[in-house]
């Protein structure tokens, strides 16, 4: 248990990178998980889940561009720990680990990387993937679509 909640709070922590990412990702991945409580019946998990759902849904508002609140460590971590909590609490943690695998996937990538600090390039009023290639899960949507506005 104490592994699965620290590799849950570190996940998210680590995915952390510009306005609204890690409360946005968090948004989907407690509710996501909150359906799921609702559907096999953890009232346990679900309360928490919707607490926490609740709080994201206010951040996020705040937290969008220009942000005017940022979450930092205490704010990512406790999103990783509640996920983790919840899923333990009601007993579903394939579901739990599958919530966390692009967290994950953001894990190595910046692991094979070496945890670089970079973000984007903005150009043009849009964020672009750095010319050497992306560097976590971010960029790589950022390659992908063509930069992000």
């Amino acid at each position: 248990m104490p592994l699965g909640i620290t590799g849950a709070a570190n996940a998210v922590n680590i995915l952390a990178g510009f306005n609204g990412l890690e409360v946005g990702m968090g948004m989907v991945a407690v509710g996501s998980l909150a359906v799921i409580a609702y559907l096999i019946g953890q009232t346990t998990a679900l309360i928490i889940l919707m607490a926490a759902l609740g709080a994201l849904v206010a951040t996020l508002h705040y937290n969008w561009y220009p942000a005017r609140i940022l979450v930092g460590d205490v704010g990512t971590l406790s999103i990783g720990a509640v996920i983790a909590c919840a899923v333990i609490v009601g007993n579903y943690e394939t579901a739990g680990v599958i919530i966390i695998i692009p967290y994950v996937v953001d894990f190595l990538i910046k692991a094979r990387n070496r945890f670089p600090y970079s973000f984007g390039i903005c150009r043009e009023g849009k964020l672009y993937c750095p010319d050497s290639g992306p560097v976590g899960l971010a960029q790589l949507i950022m390659k992908v679509c063509g930069g992000i506005s």
